[in-house]
């Protein structure tokens, strides 16, 4: 055997990648734009409480970024022309450039309000009954939200029986993606009374420097909100501060000062995913219930993980669209499954990149994989029920290509 070239050794490799020798060392390891942000915004700093037992024990400084109330209200902000409740898609889309997020006014009717509560609700008492409640700093989070209620798997598609402003909301997250976008989560967030607040952060890391967002957040309140019952923090404006920053290669300076968004149940507010945001302090009584809906390109990493996660009834039953949002719709370039999707563009209903058919078939331990094979393997072997030749046949026999291998994008 030939020795292996000292190049390849890692002591070698290391002694020839001292900081200065790197590509990209900068970029990579930059913390903008939060580093400058929190150096010369000191108040919207906050560490919540590490143990579960000083919840609710946490010390209110007045000036904080917390310390607030809403636009309206506030001295630096109360005669700015910030986000009204609107369904006029002409002036949500200027709100939505200009401060980050816009107010789509009732885009939940008062039933549709009335049932994503009660299921809300139930839900949070039963995983609380159940010893598997996830408590946050700032109460209780519902995860995963899609196996929890029909409603659910409705609300992830804005489908109007559930969320009468859904196709106007669709039309704004597509115009700020593009095409093709899916869900990264459906997450009921619920603040309570003594909770803590969030510390002010993005969604979408400015560091990809994006000139438009390539996540967004639908925020909707199914309670009211605003100062007292926690309604979310955000400085408006931020998301296209702290990206001209970064692409400038500056320091992000004094920012304005934050607000709590104020907003009546059933309103759905999109946020830009570079908008500076966090979960507020609920001073009542009440829970606060905020559907955490996020939207993404297509091409990134999900904060769910549906492909493991969805219940098999779910699947079986789910629409093309609600498959399509949950990643089931493979790419060439993302989350292909042995090779199944190569060619693929990641249209809903696309039979070339389905993937919910290889889930299936795990969840009745049927799943055959294609293992090591040679010009040696036996017949058994060469025709065993891999699961990916049903896959494809069904595709070819639908009138859709779907190359198995390695297409014009793949390994080179």
């Amino acid at each position: 055997m030939s020795p292996t070239p000292v190049e390849f050794d890692p002591d070698f490799i290391a002694e020839h990648s001292a900081s200065d020798q790197q590509i990209y060392l900068a970029e990579t390891k930059s913390k903008e734009p939060m580093a400058s942000v929190l150096a010369n915004n000191p108040e919207i700093y906050f560490v919540p409480p590490q143990r579960k037992s000083d919840w609710g024990k946490w010390e209110f400084k007045p000036g904080a970024y917390y310390d607030t109330t809403i636009g309206s209200k506030h001295s630096h902000w109360r005669d700015v022309d910030l986000p009204q409740p609107s369904r006029d898609i002409h002036q949500l889309r200027r709100d939505l450039l200009r401060w980050g997020y816009c107010k789509v006014a009732d885009a939940l009717s008062a039933e549709q309000i009335a049932t994503m509560r009660e299921r809300v609700l139930q839900q949070a008492e039963g995983e609380r009954l159940a010893g598997i409640a996830q408590r946050t700093p700032s109460g209780q989070n519902i995860n995963c939200c899609v196996n929890k209620g029909r409603c659910f798997e409705l609300f992830i598609e804005q489908h109007p029986s559930i969320a009468q402003g859904g196709p106007l909301v669709e039309q704004l997250v597509t115009e700020a993606l593009g095409p093709g976008w899916i869900c990264t989560s459906l997450i009921a967030a619920i603040s309570l009374r003594g909770g803590v607040p969030q510390a002010l952060h993005q969604d979408q890391s400015n560091a990809l420097d994006s000139r438009s967002p390539m996540t967004v957040n639908v925020l909707t309140p199914i309670t009211d909100v605003d100062e007292t019952t926690g309604g979310t923090l955000l400085i408006p404006g931020s998301h296209t501060v702290l990206s001209e920053a970064v692409r400038e290669g500056k320091p992000v300076g004094k920012l304005p000062p934050a607000i709590n968004l104020d907003a009546k149940a059933g309103t759905m507010v999109i946020t830009d995913g570079r908008l500076l945001h966090g979960t507020g302090i609920n001073h009542t009584d009440q829970p606060r219930i905020v559907m955490l809906n996020g939207m993404q390109k297509s091409w990134m990493r999900q904060q769910e993980n549906w492909m493991l996660s969805v219940r098999s009834e779910v699947l079986e039953r789910a629409s093309a669209k609600l498959l399509h949002r949950m990643g089931y719709q493979a790419t060439t370039g993302t989350q292909t499954n042995e090779g199944h999707g190569f060619g693929a563009q990641g249209l809903v209903d696309e039979v070339a990149g389905a993937l919910v058919a290889f889930r299936l078939a795990a969840d009745r331990g049927e799943y055959e994989r294609v293992g090591e094979l040679s010009s040696e393997s036996s017949d058994q072997e060469l025709n065993a029920a891999f699961t990916l030749r049903d896959v494809v046949g069904t595709a070819r026999q639908g009138g859709v290509s779907a190359p198995v291998g390695i297409g014009n994008k793949g390994i080179r």
